[in-house]
């Protein structure tokens, strides 16, 4: 009421979409935990019938290979001509890994918070698009190299002889290797060939449709569509741009750094599952750690599941049964190693997730609409 007796009008709620997004993934981790609450209750028993001399190495390891992560992130970003800190590049790393977990999303929602979170360094979106292309293919690279070792490591030990089938795994290897290189060889020309352009209308049509349908087919919502076309281009760009051998062989050193911090991520995870097999006191190989490890690690890069849930866990239990780990060890080494890399994170992920919110509310203050639009 104001001063004059008269009534106004209350003004609206304002609603901050930071706050929404946070309840609303930690309602999906609250529902995530529920649905997976006897896999957690079980790691629990598996914690306490292990070796905590070893637990506590696996938990080094981890935070270390976020180190890694971060550094990754940091040689990725010189590649775009940005210099940010790794102490800067640390927190986030858990972050992302976070809203990936929360939200299985192929890594779109932690890729979507990063590109958003770049932006107060002066990175545009497509820029940001560019980066997380590079740091796939720094992955994919470094994934490359391991699964090679791991073939000699199979020829070497007889294991091919031993298990035939796994001659699939190199077969579908070399079928992804060869379109990854010929991708790589047709995004070195300078113009748009004929596939890109029809790939864009054919995108672009698809798009206009839907809106069209949404519309009724209305003539007076006709500018109201996005041009996804421009949206699509952009992203091609962003890749013949990114991948150019030109601009990477102006940009060799952060490049090939960033390729190495990749090959340290696996070979982390790799040391993860060899320690955690002494921790269970069902001892495996080095050689049979890794190899277990990168093939698991491929089935769930080709079998499009986000997260690789299901896939990761069905995979390596079979995996490490044959190499002649019993099945109960082998389960238990699985399910621990999805602990550490899944699990466990969480935690610290939705405690910074939180405090980014947060800060990113106190820099961006929310104005008073009404009262904006009262003294116009």
């Amino acid at each position: 009421m104001s001063t004059n007796g008269e009534f106004k009008p209350l003004s609206k709620p304002r609603i901050s979409f930071q706050k929404f997004a946070f309840y609303f993934i930690t309602l999906a981790v609250s529902v995530l935990i529920y649905l997976k609450f006897s896999e957690v209750r079980l790691i629990r028993d598996l914690f306490l019938r292990s070796n905590f001399f070893w637990l506590f190495g696996v938990i080094v390891t981890q935070v270390i290979s976020y180190y890694f992560v971060a550094l990754n992130y940091r040689d990725v970003l010189r590649v775009k001509d940005l210099e940010v800190g790794v102490r800067e590049l640390f927190p986030v790393t858990f972050v992302i890994q976070f809203l990936n977990q929360a939200l299985p999303s192929a890594g779109f929602s932690g890729q979507a918070f990063f590109v958003h979170y770049l932006k107060k360094f002066g990175l545009t979106v497509a820029e940001g698009i560019g980066r997380a292309l590079l740091e796939l293919a720094t992955l994919y690279m470094a994934f490359g190299v391991f699964f090679v070792i791991s073939s000699v490591m199979m020829f070497r030990n007889g294991i091919m002889g031993q298990h035939p089938e796994a001659r699939f795994f190199i077969y579908a290897f070399a079928f992804f290797a060869v379109i990854a290189l010929s991708w790589f060889l047709a995004l070195q020309k300078r113009k748009r060939g004929k596939f890109a352009r029809w790939m864009i209308n054919k995108i672009h049509a698809y798009f206009e449709n839907r809106r069209k349908k949404k519309n009724g087919n209305g003539d007076d919502n006709k500018d109201n569509g996005a041009d996804h076309a421009s949206h699509v281009a952009m992203i091609i760009d962003q890749f013949k741009e990114t991948f150019n051998f030109g601009e990477l062989k102006k940009r060799a050193r952060p490049f090939w750094l960033a390729f190495f911090w990749q090959n340290m991520i696996l070979l982390a995870s790799v040391f993860t599952l060899y320690f955690l097999s002494f921790a269970l006191d069902s001892k495996i190989s080095f050689s049979v750690a890794f190899i277990t490890f990168t093939l698991t690690k491929f089935l769930s890069m080709v079998a499009f599941v986000p997260g690789g849930l299901g896939v990761f866990e069905g995979g390596m239990t079979l995996i490490l049964i044959s190499f002649g780990v019993p099945a109960q060890p082998a389960f238990a080494m699985t399910l621990l190693l999805r602990a550490f890399t899944f699990w466990l994170p969480m935690p610290v992920g939705w405690i910074l997730y939180r405090w980014y919110t947060h800060r990113y509310e106190l820099e961006h203050p929310y104005e008073d609409l009404s009262t904006n639009s009262n003294q116009q």
